[in-house]
């Protein structure tokens, strides 16, 4: 049905049902969106919408091809990019409900065709054993893809087999699995070869028939198919004028999902009525606890509360807690996002890549999610002694990195004590407060929760996690050789 709030020339606006007939909620926030589209010269937009119980807004803005002008369409397809990953784990999810995999089981043992070697390397196999948890929560200790499997767009399927072996050494644990979170696209791929050994299935069909079929997601296509491409959006560069072809991922389950955005209702709303699609068990609420929750980082078992679980990012927004995940299809961006307190949920997907647009889309609609809830008491800042403070400063070493340079492991972070209270100081920036919350966990004085957390180790030495990444202390009695040392 088209809305009668279509009314901005070169823009169809597609509304749900008996909602056509009045103004929904949302509506200006939606507006608003328009127009920040229509001002960055953007093809297309579309916005989701919805709360426990219904579709509150579901609009596709603008036109499918600039040199075509076709206006887009309820059934227009964009691209996703790596909220795929989402769905990925909410396919090991159910495959491990059926006793398919486990998910906190040793890969090796999963890899009866193929010596492990041949997928991944971990020397520290013997007491930091990699799994797929590892893999989902991008704890495995590698950087992300190569360049070689970035590049690599075959429109041939390309079988997961080919892909693993395009750069084996881009699958090295640089650090013990199990101990950072650093994101790196090759673990949902490895996984996906790992269901498809444990359950003799493609995983294209599988997450058909566990995840898309069972969420009524009728256009969720992993490949691209000719209906899928009969009808997709064209993806444009930073300037959304020039096109961007096709973008044929290596690894499918990291970020090859193409849908209309109707689509994702009920995935939001899934997650919004705790794991039930009309009125049926999805997932069960163990299953999305444990999306929700990161479990695998160090910062995790110490009790932090923010990060990644499984396909899904916990984050804070004005003190609230908000799920969600993101993504980049090569001339899309795309965001979910969604709060349990509020009982509200979002997805948006531009056909341009403009990182500061996406960014600026993205505080609306986490705005959106927790203007009716009440503001967040800041947690009081607490006192530690200066023996406690002086545990913690020292100079801290980069433990993580995405894309390693030759001379990652160099980076620094300062941090120091003043005036009773930790500051950190990155290269080339300025000098940021901690504030204690308790003896372990700080928070920038912005935020109203806990941002950061040191977790001192069994050897002495100090390991920083939070929003400003991984960084290790070295051990007091470390002794660090000099350049041209032996």
């Amino acid at each position: 049905m088209i809305s009668k709030w279509a009314g901005v020339a070169g823009a169809v606006a597609i509304s749900v049902g008996p909602l056509a007939l009045a103004a929904p909620p949302g509506l200006a926030l939606a507006a608003q969106i328009e127009q920040l589209r229509q001002c960055h010269g953007i093809a297309a937009t579309a916005l989701v919408l919805v709360d426990q119980d219904r579709v509150l807004v579901n609009e596709v803005r603008g036109v499918r091809d600039w040199n075509r002008a076709q206006p887009v369409d309820a059934e227009t397809r964009f691209r996703v990019g790596s909220i795929t990953k989402t769905f990925t784990a909410m396919t090991l999810l159910r495959a491990e409900s059926r006793g398919v995999v486990q998910l906190d089981r040793p890969l090796r043992q999963w890899m009866p065709r193929a010596p492990h070697h041949n997928h991944w390397h971990n020397r520290w196999e013997a007491t930091h054993s990699l799994n797929l948890a590892h893999l989902l929560e991008h704890t495995a200790g590698w950087p992300d893809m190569s360049g070689a499997e970035f590049d690599s767009s075959d429109p041939r399927p390309l079988d997961l087999d080919a892909a693993l072996a395009l750069n084996p050494a881009s699958r090295t644990s640089l650090w013990p699995p199990g101990v950072h979170h650093e994101y790196s696209n090759s673990g949902a791929g490895l996984a996906a070869w790992v269901l498809q050994q444990a359950s003799g299935r493609p995983f294209e069909t599988f997450a058909q028939d566990e995840v898309f079929g069972p969420l009524g997601m009728r256009s969720a296509s992993l490949v691209a198919d000719a209906d899928t491409l009969a009808h997709l959006a064209q993806g444009y560069d930073a300037d959304a004028r020039t096109p961007l072809p096709y973008w044929h991922i290596v690894y499918r389950a990291a970020g090859a999902l193409n849908l209309v955005p109707a689509d994702m209702a009920p995935a939001l709303r899934m997650f919004l009525n705790r794991g039930r699609v009309d009125g049926e068990a999805f997932l069960n609420p163990g299953q999305l606890a444990r999306m929700e929750q990161p479990h695998t980082t160090l910062a995790a078992r110490a009790g932090f509360e923010s990060g990644y679980g499984l396909g899904l990012r916990r984050s804070l927004h004005r003190g609230h807690t908000v799920f969600g995940h993101g993504g980049d299809a090569d001339g899309y961006l795309s965001r979910f996002g969604y709060s349990v307190e509020a009982q509200r949920a979002y997805f948006v997907v531009i056909t341009a890549f403009k990182g500061e647009v996406m960014d600026t889309l993205q505080a609306l609609l986490d705005d959106w999610l927790v203007q009716a809830l009440d503001k967040v008491t800041p947690l009081p800042a607490v006192s530690l002694s200066s023996q406690q403070l002086a545990r913690l400063a020292g100079d801290y070493l980069a433990a993580s990195v995405r894309f390693p340079g030759a001379d990652w492991a160099q980076r620094r972070l300062q941090v120091r004590v003043r005036e009773g209270q930790l500051e950190t100081r990155a290269q080339g920036e300025k000098a940021r407060t901690l504030l204690a919350v308790d003896a372990v966990q700080f928070r920038r004085p912005a935020s109203p929760r806990a941002t950061h957390v040191f977790i001192t180790q069994p050897d002495g030495s100090v390991i920083l996690q939070g929003a400003s990444g991984n960084w290790r202390k070295p051990p007091p009695h470390a002794v660090q050789a000099q350049p041209g040392a032996s």
